[in-house]
C-alpha cells in the first residue's frame, strides 16, 4: 500500500486533496505527494471518519506553517506558553455565566439573556488540561468554537438585538480563546507540572472571587431611600478581578529581564489602583465591593506565592549545599 500511494497513485492525489494547496509553495513541492499518499492511505484503512480527523490536522499544521505559529517558531511557543493562562480565564469566567445563567434575575438586574453553549465546553478543557489530556482540551476548544457559532442565532431568537448586543463581546472573546488552542503547536501541549500548576492556580484566582461574586446578592441603592436586591453582572465583575489577577503571573514573566522588576512592580501597583479607583464593584454599598476586591488581590498574591516556593526552595537548598 505504501508504495502504491507514494507512486502513481501519490502523484495525482494533490489535486484530490485540495487541503495540501494551504502548506506555503515550496514545501507543497517537497512533500505534497507525501501528504497526499498519507492521506489516501488513511482513507483506505481508517474510512470517512479517519479521513477528516487526519485532514483536519494536515490543515492545522498548513496554517500553522503559513502564520508562524509552528512549535519551531518563537511565535508558536510564545502562543504554547500563553495556553494555561487562555484556558484558565475562559473557564472561569464560562463557570460563572453557568452559574448565573439558570438564577432569576433580581429586580434590580434588570434584563439579560445567555449563551449556555458558548460557556458549556471551557470547563472541559479546563479539566483535559490539568489532567494532561491536550487531545481532549483542543476537542474541546473545537466544541467552543461550534457553541459560540451557534450563540448567536439561539440569542437573536430569545433576546433579539439587544441580547446579540449583550452577548456578543464574550462570544467573540471566547472564540478568539478557543482559536489560540487551537492554534498552538499540538507538540509543546502545556501538559509539564509547572504549565498544569500554573493553569490550576490561574482559574482559582480568578474563578473562586469571580464566582463567589456573580452569585452573591446584595443590597444596593436604586434611587433615594430605596434599598433593592441585586447580583453583580458576571461580566463586570470579570473586568475588575482579570486585570488583578493576572498582573501577577505578568509580573513574574517581566521580572528577570531589564527593568523588568520596575515594570512588574509598576503593573501590580497600577492594578490595585484602578480597582479602588475606577472598581466596577465600588459602588456597592457596605464594603462589599472593596471586600470582593481584597479577596481577588489576596487570592491573586497567594496564587503568586505559591508559584514562586519551589523556586525560593531550590535556590536556599543550594545556597545551603554551596
Amino acid at each position: 500500500m505504501t508504495n502504491r500511494g507514494s507512486g502513481t497513485a501519490g502523484a495525482g492525489l494533490p489535486g484530490r486533496h485540495g487541503v495540501v494547496r494551504l502548506y506555503p509553495a515550496a514545501y507543497r513541492r517537497q512533500h505534497g505527494a507525501e501528504v497526499s499518499a498519507t492521506l489516501a492511505d488513511v482513507a483506505d484503512g481508517e474510512g470517512r471518519i479517519g479521513v477528516l480527523r487526519e485532514t483536519a490536522a494536515v490543515a492545522g499544521h498548513a496554517l500553522r506553517m503559513r502564520t508562524g505559529l509552528g512549535s519551531a517558531r518563537p511565535a508558536g511557543r510564545v502562543l504554547a506558553g500563553l495556553i494555561p493562562y487562555v484556558v484558565a480565564v475562559a473557564a472561569s469566567l464560562s463557570a460563572a455565566l453557568l452559574a448565573v445563567w439558570p438564577l432569576e434575575p433580581q429586580a434590580w438586574d434588570g434584563e439579560r439573556t445567555y449563551a449556555p453553549l458558548a460557556y458549556a465546553p471551557w470547563p472541559v478543557v479546563l479539566g483535559c488540561l490539568l489532567a494532561g489530556r491536550w487531545a481532549g482540551a483542543r476537542i474541546g476548544a473545537a466544541a467552543a468554537m461550534a457553541g459560540a457559532a451557534l450563540s448567536l442565532p439561539l440569542v437573536h431568537w430569545s433576546g433579539g438585538t439587544a441580547g446579540v448586543a449583550q452577548n456578543l463581546p464574550t462570544v467573540l472573546a471566547l472564540t478568539v480563546a478557543a482559536s489560540m488552542v487551537l492554534a498552538a503547536p499540538p507538540d509543546l501541549p502545556p501538559a509539564s507540572p509547572r504549565a498544569r500548576r500554573n493553569t490550576l492556580l490561574t482559574a482559582l484566582a480568578l474563578g473562586v472571587p469571580l464566582l463567589v461574586a456573580s452569585v452573591t446578592v446584595f443590597e444596593t441603592v436604586a434611587g433615594p431611600g430605596i434599598v433593592e436586591s441585586a447580583r453583580p453582572d458576571p461580566m463586570r465583575v470579570f473586568l475588575e478581578f482579570a486585570p488583578l489577577v493576572l498582573a501577577f503571573p505578568t509580573a513574574f514573566g517581566l521580572a528577570p529581564s531589564r527593568y523588568g522588576g520596575v515594570a512588574a512592580t509598576v503593573l501590580v501597583a497600577a492594578s490595585v489602583a484602578l480597582m479602588y479607583e475606577y472598581g466596577l464593584l465600588a459602588s456597592v454599598p457596605y464594603g462589599a465591593g472593596t471586600l470582593l476586591g481584597r479577596i481577588g488581590f489576596l487570592t491573586g498574591l497567594a496564587a503568586l506565592v505559591i508559584r514562586l516556593a519551589p523556586r525560593l526552595r531550590l535556590g536556599r537548598e543550594r545556597r545551603l549545599a554551596a
